[in-house]
């Protein structure tokens, strides 16, 4: 009897411990062998992203260099400092001004020997105005060049209205005054022997010339700051001399900033105008749009030394931006963006015979499932057909 007993209670044991197991099977649901492994289909927003790190750069850069060795007479200057429109940065040693001296002596001489060949109208007088016109037409040059540079900067919306008409009307007035010193000039000159008037016009016009060129070598023998900004490079000390082809000054404008990146050709063929420009510089997220995309690739080696084709995208930033130039900073550019459709975890669809699947997890079974994909990126796919919301797929590691 008590051998009976024990068989008895161990087979009761054996099958308490089966119920056991098959209880905490049931407990499980059947599919927690999966747990961990599987993902759900949700709703949600989908983007093509581009990351790559950006650069913050001046949109208005003047760089000067100096076509022969030249020495710095007067400094202004140092790195840093700031400098407004008009600012003389440096002065180049030079005798220009002897030299136009001169010139004028020759002009007094040719007038005094005109007075004594001939009476009636003041030669000198006549000298004086023909220089100021050559002056004022020179003067006019200057200002049409200007205002030429300043139409291309506020047709690409680099300089204000007010700068655009400030230079037009330099132009306009300077017009007018030519337009009066011309007539004056010709009222002057009535009554004086035309062959006597051209032989020694002639004479000053040559001189006035040489007067020219030194005061264009004069306004070449100084560096002027076009617009307000700050010095970012300087290569020379006063009483140095200049390195031909190298940077003498640079100045940049830390108002009219931007950002760039450089990225390879494929990705910039996906890039177009508008597109949301996100940057990043430790914490500070701005989203910006990308403004321009040139024309044209450049060649780069990348850190694995290998050549690339890359293309510079930029976009501008607001004028009261506190960034730094040459500050480097995340920069993310959406390419596509979806809202409100069926996204799943990119590692949960796999291809097979070129079509995509998924392994949909219904209780402890598995069905391989054909879907139809649209939008991607590294982390989630948007499931166009095969998949509805809520369903579990396996996924692939």
């Amino acid at each position: 009897m008590k051998i009976k007993f024990k068989k008895k209670y161990v087979i009761l044991s054996v099958l308490l411990v089966i119920a056991l197991i098959a209880i905490f099977s049931m407990l499980s649901g059947g599919h927690n062998s999966y747990e961990g492994n599987t993902s759900k289909v949700e709703i949600g927003n989908i983007q093509n992203t581009l990351e790559e790190t950006g650069t913050v750069y001046s949109k208005r850069v003047n760089t000067f260099y100096s076509d022969i060795s030249q020495k710095v007479k007067i400094l202004n200057v140092s790195v840093g400092d700031k400098v407004k429109k008009g600012d003389i940065i440096l002065t180049y040693d030079n005798n220009y001004d002897l030299e136009i001296e001169k010139a004028n002596k020759q002009i007094e001489a040719i007038t005094a020997t005109y007075n004594e060949t001939i009476k009636g109208a003041d030669f000198k007088e006549i000298s004086n105005m023909k220089l100021n016109i050559s002056t004022i037409e020179g003067n006019l040059n200057l200002e049409r060049n200007n205002f030429e540079k300043i139409k291309d900067l506020y047709e690409n919306n680099a300089v204000s209205q007010v700068e655009y008409d400030e230079a037009k009307n330099n132009v306009t007035a300077l017009e007018n005054q030519l337009q009066e010193a011309n007539n004056n000039y010709d009222l002057l000159l009535r009554g004086v022997s035309s062959n006597v008037k051209k032989q020694y016009e002639s004479q000053i016009e040559e001189i006035m010339v040489q007067i020219k060129i030194l005061e264009k070598n004069i306004e070449q023998s100084s560096i002027k700051a076009e617009f307000d900004g700050i010095i970012t490079e300087l290569n020379v000390h006063q009483g140095g001399m200049t390195q031909t082809g190298v940077i003498v000054v640079e100045i940049q404008d830390e108002q009219n900033l931007g950002v760039y990146v450089e990225v390879l050709t494929e990705d910039a063929i996906k890039t177009s105008i508008d597109m949301p420009f996100i940057i990043d510089l430790d914490g500070d997220v701005k989203e910006l749009k990308v403004n321009r995309v040139y024309p044209k690739a450049t060649s780069s080696v990348s850190e694995l030394g290998v050549e690339q084709k890359r293309v510079r995208i930029e976009a501008d930033l607001e004028h009261e931006s506190k960034m730094k130039i040459g500050a480097e900073v995340d920069v993310v550019i959406v390419l596509e963006e979806k809202d409100n459709v069926l996204v799943v975890d990119r590692d949960a669809v796999y291809e097979k015979s070129y079509k995509e699947y998924v392994m949909v997890i219904s209780g402890d079974k598995q069905t391989e499932t054909e879907v139809t994909t649209g939008l991607k990126n590294d982390d989630f796919v948007e499931i166009i057909s095969g998949l509805k919301e809520n369903d579990v797929v396996l996924l692939n590691y």
